[in-house]
């Protein structure tokens, strides 16, 4: 439902990039490795950041897990996505984590045992899709979001970011040496 709001805020002010689609891993155009999309919108108090990344970008392979230290990078990923509080840091205000979900593909926890994946999909490209949900208690003052994804996934080199807040929109293109979103 969340998903689906961010989704028509982004319709109705008029965004021309992609936009979210309905529970399954994106792939906003070109799956390019190194790069990743991060869509931000603030309503009301509530501040909403989906993220969707190639999988490569953070386990360093797109297939079913072969041996057991790729499962543990599996595991390990989706155990640093899920501590939100790693990886933003919001300025002026303080936001507290609400709800998040976290889609990471051949995981214990996104098994599908209805749809078994065949052999050939071990050359198909993998995305991970995540969403997280705050409530912050100042949210007209937040100006900035510091990303710490670079630091906990060096294979990812570059986040495009598209915001909404209180009426504006922009976009922006994150890296290592520039992490932090301005939002003004």
């Amino acid at each position: 439902m969340k998903q689906g709001l961010i989704s028509w805020l982004l319709i109705l002010l008029g965004n021309s990039a992609p936009v979210f689609s309905s529970g399954t891993p994106l792939t906003h155009g070109a799956h390019v490795h190194g790069e990743a999309v991060m869509n931000i919108v603030l309503d009301g108090n509530s501040l909403f950041i989906e993220l969707d990344s190639p999988l490569i970008n953070l386990v360093g392979f797109e297939h079913a897990p072969n041996d057991e230290e790729q499962v543990s990078a599996l595991l390990k990923a989706e155990k640093t996505l899920a501590s939100a509080d790693r990886l933003f840091h919001f300025a002026t205000t303080k936001c507290s984590l609400e709800n998040v979900e976290i889609e990471m593909p051949y995981s214990k926890n996104h098994a599908d045992t209805n749809h078994p994946h065949p052999p050939e999909m071990h050359h198909e490209h993998a995305d991970l899709h995540a969403n997280y949900v705050f409530q912050c208690e100042q949210a007209k003052d937040l100006t900035a979001i510091s990303v710490n994804l670079f630091s906990l996934f060096p294979d990812l080199q570059e986040i495009k970011a598209q915001w909404i807040f209180q009426g504006k929109q922009g976009a922006a293109s994150l890296t290592a040496s520039h992490p932090t979103l301005s939002v003004n």
